[in-house]
C-alpha cells in the first residue's frame, strides 16, 4: 500500500458526489436539422443520475433474463429490429429528460417521446449532453 504525504492542498474524498451531481439538469437547446436552436429546452440529467442508471440496468436486466430464457429453450435470442432499437433510443432519451422550457405544452414523458420520434436528432443531443460528465461538475 502506498502512503500519499498529505499536503497543504487536501480534499475530503467524500466531497466528490458524480451522482449527485448528474441529478441535477442542465438546459438544453435542441437543434433543428440544420444545426439551428429551435427554442425547444428540455432539462436533461447526466449519465450517472440514479434514474438513468435504474433504467440501463433494468435493460441488460431484460436482456440477461432473455438470454437465460433462450438457453434454457437452445435457442438464440432473435436480434431486435431496427424499430426495437429506435424505440430502446427514444426510451433511453426520454429517461434523461426531467422536464422542459419553452413548450406550451405541460411536461409529460408520452408527448416528449412523440417530439423524440418525430425529431431523432434530438434523441442523440439529449445522450450527448447526458453523457458529457463535464456538464454536471460543481462548477458549472
Amino acid at each position: 500500500m502506498v502512503n500519499i504525504m498529505k499536503d497543504s492542498k487536501s480534499f475530503d474524498i467524500l466531497s466528490f458526489n458524480a451522482v449527485e451531481n448528474s441529478a441535477h439538469a442542465i438546459d438544453v437547446d435542441m437543434l433543428d436539422l440544420a444545426g439551428n436552436e429551435t427554442g425547444v429546452v428540455l432539462c436533461v440529467i447526466g449519465k450517472h443520475s440514479d434514474a438513468v442508471r435504474k433504467w440501463v440496468s433494468k435493460i441488460v436486466a431484460k436482456a440477461q433474463f432473455d438470454n437465460e430464457i433462450a438457453r434454457k429453450k437452445n435457442q438464440v435470442v432473435k436480434d431486435k429490429t431496427l424499430e426495437e432499437m429506435q424505440e430502446q433510443n427514444i426510451e433511453g432519451a426520454a429517461v434523461r429528460v426531467s422536464g422542459w422550457k419553452n413548450v406550451s405544452q405541460e411536461f409529460s414523458v408520452e408527448l416528449l417521446k412523440s417530439a423524440l420520434r418525430n425529431n431523432p436528432q434530438w434523441v442523440d443531443q439529449i445522450i450527448e449532453q447526458s453523457d458529457q460528465v463535464g456538464n454536471f461538475t460543481q462548477a458549472r
